[in-house]
């Protein structure tokens, strides 16, 4: 059920749920204040109450009535970056964040989305949680009918156009007295350098360690189809490649684009939708083209197709 913007704002108010664009994917969103909302989330999506989620804001002010303090470089962060794709993850007065946002942590993560019609629902009803508007362990939504397929027809969908950056936010964590990656996400470690005086390290997850923050569930992004990634001697066994526009492949096989390799954030943009359509064309085995460059938006292209590609 696709709404318009005052139509998002009653509903939130009546501790509704309503999926959102943003510019990196499309959310589920509900208040701050409402955790049986909240609770709700996580029931439809199937996620794992471990995995925290992300409180968005309309202006960075915000987050200084939730904090215990701000660490190092947080004001120029977000002068450079908000609103946009980074999340930063600030430790916080518990008795203000409800357990289940931050899955029990002692710290709390924001953002301030870019998408204009997200902004003023914020504006209007105050700060939202908002993960991800798919089915947990599913590729990410960049476009309503994403929603749609997960959740229905009849489910509330603010309709903003396709997702702009088409991948998670870049999440960083204030830690051991530096800034770390703990989500790879639409801006990669370079453009952090000018800010910080150095790039910030991505501290991969293993398993069994502990999740503080969305995106490190071990399996994530994934579709239906198993993922051969990269290994030409399994090309033969998939039915699908999932592949690049200046490249060739087996006459056979049905291709699906991901874009140019020219064009990086064409890949992130279009990365999701490749994956949807996997499953919507039923496909059983795809092969991946892993032949790409490592850095970069590359790095976190290649950590989201290992993550759907985990057994």
């Amino acid at each position: 059920m696709r709404i318009n913007v005052e139509e998002a704002i009653e509903k939130l108010l009546a501790n509704q749920l309503v999926a959102m664009p943003t510019e990196t994917v499309y959310g589920l969103a509900a208040r701050l204040t409402c955790p049986g909302a909240i609770k709700k989330i996580f029931e439809i999506k199937g996620r794992s109450l471990v995995n925290p989620l992300i409180i968005h804001v309309a202006n960075p002010i915000d987050v200084c009535a939730y904090a215990i303090a701000l660490p190092p470089h947080f004001d120029a962060l977000t002068h450079a970056f908000w609103p946009g794709p980074l999340t930063l993850i600030v430790p916080i007065q518990l008795d203000l964040v409800d357990s289940i946002v931050r899955a029990g942590l002692p710290t709390a993560a924001f953002r301030m989305p870019s998408h204009p019609l997200t902004l003023h629902v914020i504006r209007a009803v105050g700060p939202l949680v908002m993960p991800s508007a798919n089915l947990s362990g599913k590729p990410s939504s960049t476009d309503v009918k994403h929603v749609e397929m997960d959740f229905g027809l009849d489910f509330p969908v603010l309709d903003g156009g396709p997702c702009q950056e088409g991948v998670e936010s870049t999440i960083l964590h204030y830690r051991n007295s530096q800034w770390e990656i703990a989500r790879l996400g639409a801006l990669s470690a370079t453009v952090f350098q000018p800010i910080l005086g150095y790039e910030p390290i991505y501290q991969k997850i293993v398993k069994n360690d502990q999740i503080i923050s969305p995106g490190q569930m071990f399996r994530h992004y994934a579709p239906q189809a198993t993922l051969f990634l990269g290994d030409q001697k399994q090309i033969t066994e998939a039915d699908f490649i999932v592949g690049f526009t200046e490249k060739s492949y087996p006459v056979e096989k049905r291709v699906l684009y991901l874009g140019s390799l020219s064009n990086p954030h064409e890949v992130a943009e279009n990365l999701y939708a490749v994956l949807r359509q996997l499953d919507f064309e039923k496909a059983k085995i795809a092969w991946v083209d892993m032949d790409f460059p490592s850095e970069g938006l590359w790095k976190t292209i290649a950590e989201r197709l290992s993550r759907a590609g985990e057994k």
